[in-house]
């Protein structure tokens, strides 16, 4: 048999026993094939991959910061090693990480939007929104027809506490696809929501909403930012619509409306909006236990004890 041949068996085993889960035995070839052929980086990369769905993340992560030492040296960058890398990174939420290793591929790419952009997401991971924002505005600059880019800056400034530039950039996407305003309206809601600056998150809804009004889950986060806002009466109205624009739904409406209002400390609201969750999907055994524990909270004792029953008798607990 040919070197060539025995190479190909080696490297035809190792990837069999990775794909059956013998890690330790796929590594074992892997490690003899880079010995055989160290200048292959293909085999690197198997390595790195038998190691890390091993759970050998470390081993795995020190071949692939191998690899990307030679992709940052190329004219031409291939980020093969570089998109693994992030890819772990983030599943570790290990963002000081990330930013390093963005840090060096931006440095090396500038013009590169895809390894910028990540280079913002690193920095927005890592609890640096201000830099985020400064990355996301100067890829505006280089991909001005680009939306989602805009939406970007506008969360990474809202997070920074800047709320007036955050709706500029959102504007900016606006300007862009304005035939997707509903859409991004809800996403600035969204983004003003998760800061609790709810104010704004109920007007940048309100715009959603008037630009397309039939939008069930928007009147839901709608109804959440009125609740929140210490306004039960039109967060429930909120509800009603939606309910209402999407019967099949309803039980679905009610008991986030539930929840929303007992995360309040409203569980006086909240049975009445269980009770219609459940009487909207009585088969639903999960609706039923919603409305025992705001039953329970508001001293309704005999109604707590008929809906556990009835939760029972759907066989929540077999």
């Amino acid at each position: 048999m040919s070197e060539a041949t025995n190479i190909d068996a080696f490297y035809d085993r190792a990837d069999e026993y990775a794909s059956e889960g013998r890690y330790e035995e796929a590594i074992a070839l892997y490690l003899k094939l880079a010995e055989m052929h160290p200048e292959d980086e293909s085999i690197i990369m198997s390595l790195a991959w038998a190691y890390r769905d091993s759970g050998r993340v470390p081993d795995a992560i020190r071949c692939l910061e191998g690899l990307l030492e030679k992709e940052l040296g190329r004219v031409t960058f291939t980020g093969f090693a570089f998109d693994e890398l992030v890819r772990i990174y983030r599943e570790e939420g290990n963002y000081s990480r990330m930013v390093a290793i963005c840090e060096r591929a931006a440095a090396v790419q500038p013009d590169d939007t895809a390894v910028i952009t990540t280079l913002g997401d690193a920095y927005m991971g890592a609890g640096r929104p201000e830099r985020a924002a400064e990355v996301f505005s100067a890829l505006t600059e280089m991909e001005p027809d680009a939306p989602a880019l805009f939406c970007r800056l506008g969360d990474a400034r809202a997070v920074a506490g800047d709320y007036d530039g955050a709706e500029d950039a959102y504007d900016g996407a606006i300007a862009i696809e304005p035939s997707d305003a509903h859409r991004f309206y809800c996403a600035l809601g969204a983004t003003f929501s998760r800061e609790e600056e709810y104010e704004r998150a109920e007007a940048a809804l309100k715009r959603s909403l008037k630009s397309r009004p039939d939008q069930p889950l928007v009147r839901c986060t709608l109804g959440d930012v009125l609740i929140r806002q210490g306004k039960p009466d039109e967060g429930m109205t909120a509800y009603e619509e939606a309910a209402r624009l999407d019967a099949a739904s309803a039980g679905g409406y009610y008991n986030r409306l539930g929840n929303s209002l007992a995360g309040e400390g409203r569980h006086d609201l909240a049975v009445g909006a269980f009770e219609k969750a459940v009487a909207a999907d009585p088969c639903n055994p999960f609706y039923c236990l919603s409305l025992v524990k705001s039953c329970e909270v508001e001293g309704l004792h005999d109604k707590a004890r008929l809906a556990y029953e009835k939760a029972q008798s759907l066989g929540v607990f077999s």
